[in-house]
């Protein structure tokens, strides 16, 4: 069992359309690869659990009702983290909507990545999500880290570039995320130690064209090969990433 977020617009699988625009916010508890029991929820004292299973076969669990501001979400919000959920979030419906205007598999594109301090990355040849030996010896250091850390968590941030279609990217980038996870627990890294997020070609880490005078642009398949990656941030115990705590945790 892992955590897993993917960066999509239609992760509302079975909602209705009049449930969605009753309200404009709802917290997701959680988000996992299997189907989670409910007593799973109800053990920790997690009531009217709304569970769903959007296109690319997640299984996505949601407070059972949904609100009118952020406030209120923000509320519920806190009182599941305190339950042992550090990873809830609110997600907000209309921006959803506003974003893709239906079912889409990522957020609009167009604002490239900004690396993050202290982030590491494992890059993957076209198509593929194999290991190279390259990413090994990074994810080798990883795992020192995290060995020498053991209250830290790992953010695991899965992206491709944009050649095919965004679902398949999509697909290929939460591979290549998995890839990366599993070879941590090999290691000797606990699973719930781990936190998936997946973007597709949502968000390169450079243009996958170069642009000219005519911005019609060209294949830059040099670019591309830094959008074939799977980012790595040390965070705290509760999933937070703080500059100050990356640089330290490196430096060890």
């Amino acid at each position: 069992m892992f955590r897993i977020v993917l960066t999509v617009c239609a992760i509302f699988g079975t909602l209705s359309l009049s449930q969605i625009k009753a309200q404009d916010f709802r917290v997701q508890i959680a988000a996992y690869a299997d189907s989670m029991p409910s007593s799973y929820f109800s053990e920790r004292k997690v009531a009217n659990v709304f569970a769903s299973r959007d296109q690319l076969g997640v299984f996505r669990y949601f407070a059972g009702t949904a609100y009118n501001t952020r406030e209120e979400a923000e509320k519920v919000q806190k009182e599941i983290i305190g339950k042992g959920f550090p990873f809830a979030q609110i997600i907000d419906l209309a921006e959803q909507r506003l974003l893709c205007g239906g079912d889409c598999p990522y957020f609009t594109p167009g604002r490239l990545y900004y690396k993050q301090e202290g982030e590491r990355d494992v890059f993957f040849d076209f198509g593929r999500y194999s290991l190279t030996p390259e990413a090994k010896t990074i994810l080798n250091e990883v795992v020192q880290v995290l060995k020498a850390n053991p209250k830290q968590t790992l953010q695991i941030l899965g992206h491709s570039d944009a050649i095919g279609d965004p679902v398949s990217n999509m697909k290929l980038s939460a591979t290549r995320a998995r890839s990366v996870r599993n070879y941590l627990i090999n290691k000797g890294i606990r699973a719930d130690r781990m936190y998936i997020k997946v973007f597709g070609e949502s968000k390169p880490a450079a243009e996958n064209v170069n642009r000219n005078e005519s911005d019609k642009g060209e294949d830059s398949p040099e670019n591309r090969k830094l959008n074939r990656r799977v980012a790595l941030l040390f965070a705290d115990e509760n999933g937070e990433v703080t500059g100050e705590q990356k640089s330290d945790l490196l430096q060890k």
